[in-house]
């Protein structure tokens, strides 16, 4: 096998956590930049429309009373409308803009001004709010707040004492649907975290069980060395001291059985633990079954040794099996792949490459947000050992999981 090149300097990521937080930030600013944007540009255009007269003949009455109630329904437009951005919980701008809303409404109720521009903006801004409570807020504010929102929303039209029968119902089709698709989403994420933490609950029951296999090999050395020095010794009290050792690590051992037994009652039986060696297998495997024959590259240091630390090797074998795994099912237009293990500054970089495509994001992603399990259970595992995993597109395009783990001597 030839010697790594020098891996780029985007390779090194940062703390999953903090890397996992930041694009989240990132992602809910972008969408209310955007949510914010669009209302920006309505409440605009209703403004221009409302500022022209556009109301019913005859309704710009003495004192200029229609007038007035046009700057109510734009200024509560404003205010439902910087609801929607995040400057506190969504419970207390959810409340807030119900307020503004429904004072709204009784105000031109009770002085009897009706609009047939029955506030866009506000009705608009409602709509989203509502979109977000079905969505993330908790179920016992969800229900009250959900319905004071469809009832702001629901009330916009009738302020208008003309207003057909069948805008009402056309509004109420469209809380309807807003509704149900915030309801989607809160299933959607529910079972998704549901599916992510099995498959992190499944990776550390695997890790329990090669947790006993790592303890269970250099226990039984321990014991045995001490049996072997015990029959030597002619020093009884080094003798029984050595007895004593021996019965504590076979102790020891049958608490780790029982307990792993507990852990692994509903688990399938565990295959044996796979070495460094099998990497090598596992490549020429995923040569001979993908689609388009690709062509892969195992380049490995010369120097690296993971023989030495058998937790390690495991990981890395089911790094790399799971990131081919995702090449054949995510990219069958590759033709080319690169699985590269490289150790520097007490660290193993673990690199599969792909030159294929990914319905592909603009930024690396955590695992937990590229819709696969596989790899949430991975990062598990880099997670437990100490390491991290990412994976996403890369300079030059392609895709590529990176795993950087740590190296004990």
């Amino acid at each position: 096998m030839t010697p790594t090149p020098s891996l780029p300097a985007y390779v090194t990521p940062p703390a999953p956590t903090r890397s996992r937080s930041r694009s989240q930030s990132r992602s809910r600013s972008r969408r209310h930049a955007w949510i914010a944007a669009a209302l920006c540009g309505l409440w605009v255009i209703e403004g221009r429309l409302l500022s022209r007269g556009a109301s019913y003949s005859g309704q710009t009455g003495v004192g200029g009373g229609g007038h007035h109630a046009h700057l109510v329904v734009w200024v509560a437009g404003l205010l439902v409308a910087a609801c929607v951005l995040p400057w506190a919980q969504l419970a207390t701008r959810a409340v807030v803009a119900v307020t503004v809303s429904w004072s709204a409404t009784g105000y031109l109720l009770t002085a009897g001004e009706h609009l047939p521009v029955w506030g866009l903006t506000e009705s608009a801004a409602l709509l989203v709010l509502l979109g977000l409570t079905a969505w993330r807020a908790p179920v016992r504010a969800a229900v009250p707040l959900g319905i004071a929102l469809a009832a702001g929303v629901l009330a916009a039209p009738v302020r208008d004492a003309d207003v057909l029968s069948t805008t009402v119902v056309a509004y109420a089709l469209v809380v309807a649907g807003v509704t149900a698709l915030g309801l989607c989403l809160r299933y959607r994420d529910a079972e998704r975290a549901h599916a992510v933490a099995a498959a992190r609950e499944a990776e550390r029951l695997e890790l329990a069980g090669e947790l006993h296999d790592f303890v269970a090999h250099h226990v039984a050395a321990m014991t045995l060395m001490a049996k072997a020095t015990g029959s030597l010794t002619e020093d009884a009290r080094v003798a029984a001291s050595l007895r004593d050792i021996q019965e504590a690590g076979d102790e020891a051992m049958t608490s780790a059985r029982r307990l792993l037994r507990v852990l692994h009652q509903d688990q399938p039986h565990r295959r044996p633990l796979p070495g460094p060696d099998r990497l090598t297998e596992l490549v020429e495997e995923f040569r001979r079954t993908s689609p388009g024959a690709p062509d892969v590259t195992l380049r490995v240091d010369p120097g690296l040794d993971t023989g030495r630390a058998p937790e390690l090797a495991a990981s890395v074998h089911r790094i790399v099996g799971e990131a081919l795994s995702n090449v054949a099912k995510h990219s069958p237009d590759t033709s080319d792949v690169r699985v590269t293990l490289r150790g520097a500054d007490g660290r193993l970089f673990v690199s599969v490459r792909n030159d294929g495509r990914r319905g592909a994001p603009h930024a690396r992603r955590a695992p937990e947000e590229s819709g696969g399990l596989g790899l949430v259970g991975l990062t598990e595992r880099a997670d437990a050992i100490g390491g991290s995993l990412t994976a996403g597109p890369v300079p030059g395009g392609g895709w590529e999981v990176l795993a950087v783990l740590p190296v004990r001597r």
